[in-house]
């Protein structure tokens, strides 16, 4: 994850602002243009006018970057994933430097892959090479982090009654890339109205994501101020990125589903921060949260990969009552790893 700060909040999932960071599914934009394909696919099929496909042509000939679409896996380790790449192309699927399957494109550009075994509950990071016809190689821009809790405990390791799910998250490997959760550890049942997420790039543009009913009108506001209006997609998900950028502190972002009399349905408010970059920080020091902190963002900075979160959660389960959660003020010890 390279953006210099991120806060995502998704109902139900607090775990997150103590290991790792919660995005959506997919954007709308990425559903619109989807939906535009097939169309444009079946228009390029026509017998009668063929000069079309054949402008087209080049256009599809350029090198296409591998993508994750789609990750779902159960609480026993069955995994399915999909995505996209180059028609035709060879697609290498990488479990850290470990491969551990590779397609085939099919003529549309679209791939699926099946583990042939369970993966073992844990934490890991999978990553996309495409190998393409003339021989060259493209690896993805975002890889997909998994977190497959142990049987009777949530993702955070803690002992818990309830069916945990696992966790799939799409993180980006170069700046200026999104997060997106691909699959969360709880739904949002019967709920009509989510904020999913609040991202924010170095400027402090923000990006705030969520689901409403389908085709619903979605104001909103910053600290109670009007920052814009938008709409769901015809699967319920929205997105917006007002104009206004924030500076470091904290914040409130609240949705409001408005009818088409102008009325509001329903309402979602949530809190987030923006936090200053984290730097200077090395193994046997100490580190003060501050606001957007992360165990998953210290560990980033301090060891080098978000896996390391817990080093600094065993190290410092005296101030870390619930896991699911750290606090601006708290000091934790960064204890030297070999």
């Amino acid at each position: 994850m390279s953006k210099s700060a991120i806060l995502a909040i998704i109902g139900g999932f607090a775990v997150a602002a103590a290991i790792a960071l919660n995005f959506v599914l997919e954007s709308p934009e990425e559903t619109a243009s989807q939906k535009a394909t097939p169309k444009a696919q079946s228009q390029g099929k026509s017998k009668t006018k063929i000069t079309a496909p054949i402008k087209a042509g080049p256009k599809k000939a350029e090198n296409t970057t591998p993508s994750f679409d789609i990750v779902r896996i159960t609480p026993q380790g069955d995994t399915v994933m999909a995505g996209r790449a180059s028609p035709g192309a060879k697609v290498e699927i990488y479990d850290g430097s470990k491969k551990i399957g590779e397609v085939t494109a099919d003529k549309r550009g679209e791939w699926v892959f099946v583990p042939s075994s369970p993966l073992p509950p844990g934490s890991r990071q999978l990553s996309l090479k495409m190998i393409n016809p003339d021989g060259s190689v493209i690896s993805s821009e975002s890889d997909v982090v998994l977190v497959v809790p142990e049987k009777g405990k949530d993702i955070a390791g803690k002992p818990t009654d309830e069916p945990s799910q696992p966790l799939a998250m799409k993180v980006p490997t170069k700046p200026g890339g999104r997060l997106e959760i691909l699959q969360k550890p709880k739904a949002d049942a019967d709920i009509s109205l989510t904020i999913d997420a609040v991202d924010y790039d170095d400027s402090g543009q923000l990006d705030i994501i969520g689901k409403a009913p389908a085709e619903a009108t979605v104001n909103l506001y910053l600290n109670n101020e009007f920052l814009g209006r938008g709409k769901s997609n015809d699967r319920g998900l929205w997105r917006q990125t007002p104009d206004r950028k924030v500076k470091a502190g904290m914040y409130t972002v609240r949705a409001d589903h408005v009818g088409k009399d102008g009325k509001v349905k329903s309402r979602m408010e949530v809190v987030f921060a923006r936090s200053v970059p984290l730097t200077g920080i090395k193994p046997g020091t100490l580190v003060v949260v501050e606001s957007g902190h992360s165990l998953w963002r210290i560990a980033r900075k301090t060891y080098g990969t978000g896996f390391r979160y817990t080093v600094i959660y065993e190290a410092n389960k005296k101030q870390i009552k619930d896991p699911n959660l750290i606090f601006p003020g708290q000091v934790f010890a960064l204890p030297s790893v070999n």
